[in-house]
């Protein structure tokens, strides 16, 4: 199963494809961030289109899990992550049956054991279980895949 999971954001998206094979084991496909150098969420939104469908593409991605909202003091910028979020899910939806979504405290409790991790702790937590031992910067790479091995979790807790 190849589960692709998403940090998204209106300036970095990261992104993390990780495998569960047939022998158990885990291990990184691929991992990015796309960064958008224009400020037109719809310009962003295109762009999106454009740089993620060869990768669906190419991976053949089984399943997509995304990271929810996180509260933030800047009532404009949640709005515009909003709308991006909502553009990407209906994106994704016509390929998906469905998207799995996680809170930042779902995530962090998953790989650190605490919901009030860091994202630094995040980082050594996805280092620590895909067996990576460079730095994985910027830190919305690791958040992304921090998301696809939450959603991993989640369904091998439903299989047990």
């Amino acid at each position: 199963m190849k589960i692709l999971g998403i940090d998204p954001g209106t300036k970095n998206l990261g992104y993390g494809i990780i495998e569960f094979n047939s022998k158990k084991e885990v291990k990184l496909i691929k991992a990015g961030v796309v960064k958008f150098k224009e400020t037109d969420l719809q310009h962003n939104i295109r762009s999106f289109e454009e740089l993620f469908e060869p990768i669906l593409e190419e991976f053949h991605v089984d399943e997509v899990a995304m990271e929810t909202i996180f509260f933030a003091f800047n009532p404009k910028s949640v709005i515009k992550l909003a709308q991006f979020r909502g553009a990407i899910l209906a994106k994704l939806l016509f390929r998906y049956e469905k998207i799995f979504e996680y809170s930042p405290l779902e995530i962090k409790k998953s790989l650190t054991g605490t919901g009030r991790g860091t994202k630094q702790d995040v980082n050594l937590a996805v280092k620590k279980f895909l067996s990576i031992e460079e730095e994985i910067k910027p830190l919305d790479i690791s958040d992304a895949l921090g998301v696809a091995i939450t959603h991993l979790n989640s369904h091998l807790k439903k299989e047990c």
